[in-house]
């Protein structure tokens, strides 16, 4: 059996410590949540850290050539290097929550925090082993693609928040912010908000920020429109 010893990855780098691993997923995911690229103010909320400790981060993770700052707009890119590494760790979250859901079967919350935990130990030959064994699993468990597995994210999916009164929508994926808010992943497993499920958009409040869907079994689940916000959905015809 081949050795996996000798292989390199960007990060058996000294200079990727586990701060560093964090500061660029949470780039890389702020990116794609939104749309647009990562500011120092959502990036303290998303690390919950100060403004302080995040300019001295950035400007440390600037010198080691992991992201560039535009100095007009203060938009933080990840360099090519910078997204190697935030997309690798990306890929061994995933993985590991796929296998603490599927295989030992704790709950969305517990597994993300246990995720969070082995991400970082785990070692490119553990990363080949769960990739065989899950069968190279296209998205983790909250439907978010897996980087590297070939899984592509549906162009047509939109926030809930932005369904129209009467559609019909099915859960495509919750966004990684989703799961930096306490008890919001155990919420939405609880009221099976899940990848997969069809859903009707009952209605919309706007005064008090609040949207309503309606579940195939009939059961109304109340959303506030931030956290509709970030269950992504397809529109069903």
């Amino acid at each position: 059996m081949p050795s996996h010893q000798h292989e390199h990855r960007v990060n058996d780098d000294p200079k990727v410590t586990p701060v560093v691993e964090e500061y660029l997923e949470a780039i890389h995911n702020l990116t794609v949540d939104e749309g647009k690229p990562a500011i120092a103010a959502r990036l303290a909320q998303r690390m919950s850290v100060s403004p302080v400790t995040v300019f001295d981060t950035v400007k440390k993770l600037k010198k080691e050539g992991f992201v560039v700052v535009d100095e007009k707009s203060k938009e933080i890119h990840l360099t090519e290097r910078g997204e190697e590494v935030a997309l690798s760790l990306a890929r061994r979250h995933r993985l590991a929550e796929r296998w603490l859901v599927d295989v030992l079967k704790l709950d969305w919350e517990e597994a993300h925090e246990e995720a969070c935990r082995l991400e970082h130990a785990m070692s490119h030959r553990l990363e080949h082993a769960l990739t065989s064994y899950l069968g190279n699993p296209q998205t983790c468990p909250h439907g978010n693609p897996s980087p590297g597995s070939g899984a592509i994210i549906d162009p047509n999916t939109m926030p809930l928040s932005q369904a129209a009164p009467g559609m019909r929508v099915i859960v495509n994926r919750i966004g990684e912010e989703a799961e930096h808010e306490p008890g919001l992943l155990k919420y939405l497993q609880e009221y099976n908000l899940v990848p997969g499920t069809p859903l009707q958009v009952k209605g919309i409040s706007p005064f008090n920020d609040t949207l309503t869907v309606i579940s195939n079994e009939g059961d109304e689940v109340t959303l506030g429109i931030k956290t509709a916000g970030k269950i992504w959905v397809l529109p069903l015809n």
